[in-house]
């Protein structure tokens, strides 16, 4: 069986507090879990409907997988990996395999969380791939005794949570993108171009990816879109504006992203707004 959510983004940053408290105020993201660890320290971000960011900060232990990934990316934040959640991790493992995939850092030793990877050599995508099948949330998974992880360490404004129904990136051959995501991962096509195509999940946000070729400059996940959590959106419309939209948002080099923010409802064939 195949992925049947995305589940979430992770970005690699040097330290919480500046990316969270970016996101918080960009986005109306909300503290969900944190907690600390050698290897890295994750903590999750809630926006609405419950979609998640995650950031990732190097660990205490002295060889951080964190920080060499942002040491090769000149020591700003980036896009690290996109979590599916799967049915059946061992599924979606085969199935990977018989697409030619072998997935790396397999492990299936705790029962709530299993997880496997797609390196992005291997797919194409241009960003790491994670599959896990956890029936628990990271929150249920992580809880203690005495409530919880730890507390959000920035101050939270009160600023209303966004949707993000979309994030958007660039590969070199679509084609191979589509099996991948459509063949391995589960997901719907729409929207189909000869150089875009949209990806859909029962949950969580699509993916729009745009097909630059081999000489392109850059490949891998470049932007969020993101817009009230009320506006009319329907995840098979890419309207003609969409270009123009993301084009219009603000590049954020402490997450290594662009973030669009869209004004009122999503309306096929009419004006969405401005992003900012």
């Amino acid at each position: 069986m195949s992925a049947h959510e995305l589940d979430h983004l992770a970005i690699a940053v040097p330290a919480w507090e500046p990316a969270g408290t970016l996101l918080n105020r960009q986005l109306g993201a909300r503290w969900a879990s944190g907690f600390k660890m050698e290897a890295f320290s994750p903590c999750q971000l809630a926006v609405a409907d419950d979609m998640r960011l995650e950031l990732l900060e190097p660990g205490s232990g002295e060889h951080s997988f964190i920080q060499r990934f942002l040491t090769e990316i000149d020591g700003q934040g980036g896009p690290h990996h996109i979590t599916f959640k799967v049915h059946d991790i061992r599924a979606a493992i085969a199935g990977a395999q018989e697409a030619g995939i072998e997935p790396i850092l397999v492990n299936l030793a705790h029962p709530q969380w299993q997880e496997a990877f797609l390196h992005p050599r291997d797919t194409g995508l241009g960003f790491l791939v994670q599959m896990v099948q956890a029936p628990l949330s990271v929150e249920e998974l992580t809880a203690t005794s005495d409530g919880g992880t730890l507390a959000c360490p920035w101050e939270q404004t009160d600023t209303a949570a966004l949707r993000i129904p979309l994030i958007y990136g660039y590969v070199a051959d679509l084609s191979r993108a589509r099996t991948v995501l459509c063949g391995v991962l589960g997901a719907k096509q729409y929207g189909a171009g000869t150089a875009t195509a949209g990806f859909q999940w029962d949950a969580g946000a699509d993916l729009l990816l745009t097909e630059t070729g081999a000489d392109g400059e850059s490949f891998g996940i470049a932007g969020l879109l993101a817009l009230d959590a009320a506006a009319d959106w329907s995840r098979r419309d890419v309207p003609e504006q969409l270009d123009a939209l993301l084009a219009s948002g603000t590049v954020h080099p402490g997450i290594g992203l662009k973030i669009s923010i869209l004004q009122g409802a999503i309306l096929q064939g009419r004006p969405a707004g401005t992003g900012t």
